[in-house]
C-alpha cells in the first residue's frame, strides 16, 4: 500500500531462520516466496536481530541494515506471572510455558488451570500422534507433537470453553465439599476424572493478507489465493468478533455445563448442499479469479475438514501435489 505514497519503497524481510513458514509444504513456501518478490518484498535470512538503534537494526553477525520505518512481529513470550509461579513450584518449561495435561490442568498443581499461548499442553500419545514425512529435504507435521501444541489463536480459542468447563467442574465439586485429587501420573484417577478433555485440531486455515485486497491461505498442505480468500478472511474475523455480542453470549444455568454450541454453529451456513464434485472442488480452491464465491470454496474447506474420504479425494485431483505430500496430509 505505501508503494502509492512513496516514489520509493524498499522493504525487507528478516527472518532468523533458514527458510520461511517451515511447517508448510515446497509447494505452499513457494507460492509466498513469488507473492512476496511480485511486491520487491526481499527475505534475508539467518538475520537474527541482536540490538535495534534509532535508524539501523544490528544482527548477531555484525551486519547492520538501514531503516526508516521498522516493524517488529515476534512470536509468543511467557506470561510473567507464570515465571513469579515458577518460583513458588509451579511446573514451567525452559521456555517459561505453564505445564498442563490434557484436561489443560497443571501437572504440578491440580487446583491450577491455562490454556493459550501461556501453556505448553503435554497430551498423552494416542490424543495427539505426530506424522512426520520427509518432502524434498522438509518435514511436514501432520499433527500437533504430543508435548506441544502450537502458539496458534485457533488452538487458544478451542481450548477457551474447555477452559470454562473444568473450571467451573472444578468449583462445584469444591461446592459439594467432595474429596477430589487428581495426579497426573495416575492413569487411574485420569479414567475416573470428571473433567472435559481439550482434543486439539490436526490442522487449520491460515490467512495472510496480502495488502492488495487479496489473501494467501494455506489447509491441508495447499494454496488458496485471491480476492475471494480475503473475503472469506474478513467473514471468519467478523463471524468470530461477533461471539462476543451480548446477544450471542452462552445462557449460564448453575449446576449446567457450559453451552458451546453456539459458537460451532455461528460459523455454520443455514442451507448445507451436498458435498461438490470432488474433481470441481480441486478446480474450484485452485480459481483465483474474482468470480469464485467464497462461501462456496468455504463449504468446501469445511467438507473436506469433516470427510477423510471426501478430502483423499479433491486432493489426488491436484496435478501438482507429489505422491509424498499426499500421504503426509491423509
Amino acid at each position: 500500500r505505501w508503494s502509492n505514497t512513496f516514489d520509493t519503497l524498499e522493504v525487507t524481510l528478516l527472518d532468523a531462520g533458514n527458510v520461511l513458514l517451515p511447517n508448510e509444504t515446497p509447494a505452499c513456501r513457494e507460492v509466498l516466496l513469488d507473492i512476496l518478490e511480485e511486491k520487491n518484498i526481499r527475505v534475508q535470512y539467518q538475520s537474527g536481530v541482536a540490538k535495534v538503534q534509532k535508524d539501523s537494526i544490528c544482527l548477531h553477525n555484525g551486519q547492520c541494515v538501514p531503516y526508516d520505518v521498522c516493524l517488529w512481529a515476534t512470536g509468543a513470550a511467557p506470561h510473567p506471572l507464570a515465571l513469579k509461579l515458577q518460583k513458588e513450584g509451579l511446573g514451567v518449561t525452559t521456555q517459561g510455558w505453564i505445564r498442563v495435561n490434557k484436561y489443560l490442568q497443571s501437572l504440578s498443581h491440580p487446583n491450577v488451570f491455562a490454556a493459550g499461548d501461556c501453556a505448553n499442553i503435554e497430551l498423552d500419545q494416542d490424543q495427539s500422534s505426530l506424522t512426520t514425512i520427509n518432502t524434498n529435504g522438509a518435514s511436514y507435521s501432520s499433527k500437533p507433537p504430543p508435548s506441544r501444541v502450537p502458539k496458534a489463536g485457533v488452538y487458544a480459542v478451542r481450548s477457551g470453553p474447555v477452559l470454562i468447563d473444568n473450571l467451573t467442574k472444578m468449583l462445584q465439586l469444591q461446592k459439594q465439599q467432595q474429596q477430589y485429587t487428581l495426579h497426573h501420573n495416575d492413569k487411574d484417577a485420569h479414567e475416573k476424572s470428571p473433567l472435559t478433555v481439550y482434543s486439539p485440531q490436526d490442522d487449520f486455515l491460515k490467512l495472510l493478507v496480502c495488502g492488495d485486497g487479496k489473501a494467501l491461505g494455506f489447509r491441508f498442505g495447499k494454496c488458496i489465493h485471491g480476492k475471494w480468500v480475503m473475503k472469506l478472511k474478513d467473514t471468519i474475523d467478523q463471524k468470530f468478533m461477533n461471539l462476543f455480542r451480548v446477544e450471542h453470549l452462552p445462557v449460564l444455568k448453575e449446576g449446567s455445563p457450559y453451552d458451546t454450541s453456539q459458537y460451532d454453529a455461528n460459523f455454520l451456513q443455514s442451507e448445507q448442499p451436498e458435498q461438490m464434485d470432488p474433481i470441481d472442488a480441486a478446480k474450484l480452491l485452485q480459481r483465483t479469479d474474482d468470480d469464485v464465491d467464497f462461501e462456496v470454496a468455504w463449504k468446501v474447506l469445511r467438507d473436506m475438514a469433516g470427510d477423510k474420504l471426501y478430502r483423499e479425494e479433491v486432493l489426488m485431483h491436484y496435478p501438482e501435489l507429489l505422491e509424498e505430500e499426499v500421504a503426509v496430509l491423509l
